[in-house]
């Protein structure tokens, strides 16, 4: 008897040999994803016992599951007699592409000419493409892969903010939070993307969680490394978004530690409302602050202006007379600048309206348009909420939410990318809205779990 089940177990384990070696063959992404999503969920469900545990593993593998369902469906309607891969949007074929190229040039393998320039054009540059060049050199080409590398960046993310709500603001709002994250339709797109979206938030969920350890510790000790760690994510995320990455960290972190020193000393938060327009106001009136400050109003001017010239639905910011002629914007006046920023961030909220819909793809996006909405609405009762459990996450989290939405207001002009760009608030702005769901459902005399 103990024969037979020495020769059956060797039986299961050369079998089970067998196909992972061909599975590993056909595609060592796959194998390593696999292994990353087993480590990742257990680091998600450590500590949590019973009925919470097993809504959380739930949700994840959901989550998962359909994302892998996704990959497979981009392959399996391919036709590859046609085109050599399949792409979920129209930036990614070119993404993928680049990657390839670079892959091939460090391997000593012929390329054309034009794509040799084209692999290191400046535009959409960004060192993630080395990344995936070099995953690609260890690997081979895998050009469904990367998107399943993406699924990981976006899943791991996902469970570093968990991680870091679930203390703060109890059971039921992170795992509402976390299921937001992982099954809204834009958020569900960008994450099976091969594009930088899923690695960029990745880093900045993890920049999140090392600023709250910059604040808690435990130890001094610990507090240097979280603040040195920082940095380098920092310095990591312009390398992957040029221009913003690392400001948007910065901005990010600043904005969250200080606002949450403000709100946990109310004569210190008092004492900021009265001081943050003063000294605006004295800054503003030196000519030299008004002509960097109107400098920049303007180079916000002119991005827009680029968005807006782009093909596609787009939206006005400026009056009309600045898009007859670009040139005009270096023109515009004091209340011209001011009716920008303003109508900025109305549209930032609102864009598309309902009764603006001129595409069926619009009209099929109304219904996430509508969620968009009711999550906004529910930030600042979240952020009321979430300052009683923990003001320090409740702050970065709104810090990071404010600076992305900041960043993209004021430069958007085309619906389509104002939607993919305001999926960097997004995350951040699900978890305070989960917060102020439940806290809401908690007055109103619905028990919610903490």
């Amino acid at each position: 008897m103990t024969g037979s089940l020495t020769t059956r177990t060797l039986l299961t384990a050369a079998v089970a040999g067998v196909a992972l070696g061909v599975v590993y063959a056909l595609s060592p992404l796959t194998v390593w994803f696999t292994v990353a999503m087993a480590l990742v969920t257990r680091a998600a469900v450590r500590g949590l016992d019973g009925a919470e545990r097993r809504w959380v593993l739930a949700v994840l593998l959901a989550g998962i599951v359909l994302r892998i369902a996704a990959i497979g469906g981009l392959f399996a309607l391919t036709n590859h007699s046609q085109v050599p891969f399949g792409s979920f949007f129209g930036d990614e074929a070119y993404f993928i592409r680049r990657a390839l190229w670079l892959r091939n040039l460090s391997l000593g393998l012929p390329i054309h000419i034009a794509d040799m320039i084209y692999a290191f054009d400046e535009y959409s540059a960004t060192s993630y493409l080395y990344a995936l060049a070099f995953i690609q050199v260890l690997v081979g080409p895998a050009p469904y892969g990367v998107h399943l590398l993406s699924v990981a960046f976006y899943i791991c993310g996902s469970v570093v903010l968990y991680r870091v709500v679930r203390p703060a603001f109890g059971r039921m709002p992170a795992l509402l939070g976390l299921g937001l994250l992982l099954f809204l339709p834009t958020l569900f797109a960008w994450s099976i993307s091969a594009l930088k979206d899923p690695v960029f938030f990745l880093l900045t969920a993890s920049a999140l969680a090392l600023a709250a350890r910059v604040a808690r510790g435990p130890g001094a000790v610990w507090r240097v490394v979280a603040a040195v760690a920082v940095v380098v994510l920092a310095v990591a995320l312009e390398s992957v978004r040029p221009g913003s990455g690392g400001a948007l960290t910065a901005g990010s972190v600043a904005g969250g530690l200080l606002m949450a020193a403000a709100i946990s000393r109310p004569r210190a938060m008092v004492a900021l409302l009265v001081a943050v327009p003063v000294i605006a106001g004295v800054l503003l009136s030196r000519p030299s602050v008004q002509v960097r400050a109107y400098a920049a109003v303007q180079t916000a001017a002119y991005q827009h202006w680029g968005h807006v010239a782009t093909a596609g639905y787009v939206y006005h910011l400026l009056d009309d007379r600045f898009y007859a002629d670009r040139g005009v914007i270096g023109d515009m006046g004091f209340r011209e600048g001011a009716k920008f920023i303003v109508r900025a961030f109305e549209r930032y909220l609102t864009v598309p309206l309902p009764w603006e819909v001129e595409s069926m793809w619009t009209l099929m996006y109304l219904p996430v348009q509508i969620v968009w909405y009711i999550l906004v609405a529910l930030v600042p009762i979240g952020f009321v909420y979430g300052c009683r459990r923990d003001p320090l996450i409740a702050s970065l989290l709104l810090a990071h939410a404010l600076v992305a939405a900041i960043a993209v207001a004021l430069t958007s002009g085309n619906i389509g990318t104002l939607v993919r760009h305001r999926d960097l608030a997004l995350p951040f702005i699900a978890w305070l809205s989960a917060v102020g769901a439940c806290g809401l459902l908690s007055r109103a005399g619905e028990p919610v779990a903490s």
